[in-house]
């Protein structure tokens, strides 16, 4: 290396470390990223699982209906609420309309589980209304007519990739559950109503599922707001035959999902000794987290804060990685979700975004996506790591460790705990550079 070379290489590395001297807001992020010099996965991490608090599940993207049995995470009730629109204003269902047939459907979007199982999905029409301001979630419920406008009382059988031939058309997948006569014909009777007090005449829909064939079941993630969903009247009049009319749900329609869990169905001893009794020592071994706002866990970094106190020289964390190691990565039904995410702690308790997350940077330098090759799951938190070390920032060293987008994903984990081997364990991989 020439003289300028060597000179400038070292203007470099003053300039740079002159810059961590006076500000960490990007330490982590790209040059320091490739560099250091140190390496430790020994940070005390500490772990345990909980029942979730209560979720929002107002206007989501997606809705989920569905029954579930999972030996480890119990059983699972997943239902809609939501309220009907027209899909035309002043409909005329013509002179004496006659109802031929009246269909609920609904799009699917995915689905959980087992597709081989038959679901029993009943459709109840709610007395009790919803607020066009209101906050629904996950255990919020609202009164319904116990009678199901089911045709027949059966159980369902999906076929999520599959299109469906109507009338010789192929539509999307979704799934069409036949409603009884009296209440088409109920609706045709009733035209000034929907007309001119739809909400109060027709309060919305309770949609849920009451059993399962197979050991497992399945949910569907449903689009409410698709075209393909709502209920369709194929009816006559004196004039017509083969009219059909539409009522749907739009996006400015409330709606909400209602998860009904069973841990008490769990036969995973672990799971019952760590989630429902409380015991937290399990989390040395085996951790849980579920979607549907139902398990989450609460991981701490108790001593990071002081955890490079020992070293005389100041310390710069070039990256810090989270790594959660699945436990469970041959399920065939249950599989696990596809992504992870993490919930910065507050002092007051409340919750927000980490530094490093997605929203501040991107995906792929944050993770928690899984890695099927290695069944694992990487969060890159090296802002948060050197934020706890020089004791700045507004978090405390708890994080929630929850599934991505949960109000509309029912997949689950059971991960390594603090206490397995290097390869299983949950834990905190820091590179880092003493000057």
């Amino acid at each position: 290396m020439n003289k300028f070379g060597f000179f400038g290489l070292l203007l470099l590395l003053v300039a740079f470390f002159s810059s961590c001297t006076n500000d960490n807001s990007s330490i982590g992020l790209g040059f320091m990223d490739q560099v250091g010099t140190d390496f430790t996965d020994t940070i005390t991490v500490t772990a345990y699982s909980v029942l979730e608090d209560t979720i929002n599940t107002t206007k989501l993207s997606g809705n989920m209906v569905g029954h579930l049995a999972d030996p480890i995470f119990g059983s699972t009730v997943a239902s809609i609420y939501s309220q009907i629109d027209m899909s035309a204003d002043n409909v005329n269902f013509g002179t004496n309309p006659v109802i031929d047939s009246c269909v609920f459907t609904i799009q699917i979007a995915g689905y959980y589980g087992d597709t081989n199982s038959r679901v029993g999905i009943r459709i109840h029409e709610l007395t009790e209304g919803l607020l066009s301001d209101g906050k629904y979630y996950q255990n919020s419920t609202l009164a319904y007519d116990p009678t199901p406008l089911n045709y027949s009382l059966t159980d369902y059988s999906i076929r999520p990739s599959m299109e469906v031939v109507v009338d010789t058309a192929l539509y999307s997948p979704h799934l069409r559950i036949r409603l009884t006569q009296a209440f088409g014909q109920y609706l045709l009777d009733h035209q000034n109503d929907l007309n001119n007090n739809l909400s109060e005449f027709l309060k919305g829909l309770y949609i849920t599922a009451v059993s399962h064939t197979g050991s497992t079941g399945y949910t569907i993630l449903t689009s409410m707001t698709s075209s393909l969903s709502g209920i369709t009247l194929y009816y006559h009049n004196d004039d017509q035959n083969g009219l059909r009319y539409k009522l749907g749900c739009s996006s400015e329609n409330i709606r909400f999902n209602n998860y009904t869990h069973t841990y008490q169905n769990s036969t995973n001893a672990d799971f019952i000794q760590e989630v429902l009794s409380g015991d937290h020592s399990t989390g040395a071994s085996t951790l849980f987290v579920q979607g549907t706002g139902g398990v989450k866990t609460r991981i701490s970094f108790p001593h990071l804060r002081h955890a490079f106190d020992t070293i005389d020289d100041r310390v710069v964390i070039n990256r810090a990685e989270l790594v959660i190691k699945d436990l469970d990565p041959n399920e065939q039904y249950l599989v696990q979700p596809t992504g992870l995410t993490l919930q910065g702690i507050k002092s007051d308790g409340s919750i927000t975004y980490l530094p490093d997350d997605e929203y501040y940077t991107s995906s792929s330098y944050y993770g928690g996506t899984y890695d099927s090759d290695n069944h694992e799951y990487r969060f890159r938190i090296t802002q948060y790591v050197q934020n706890l070390v020089n004791g700045t920032g507004n978090l405390t060293d708890s994080v929630n460790l929850v599934v991505r987008g949960s109000g509309v994903r029912a997949n689950r984990l059971m991960f390594g705990g603090t206490g397995l081997t290097d390869n299983q364990r949950l834990r905190l991989e820091i590179s880092y550079t003493k000057y």
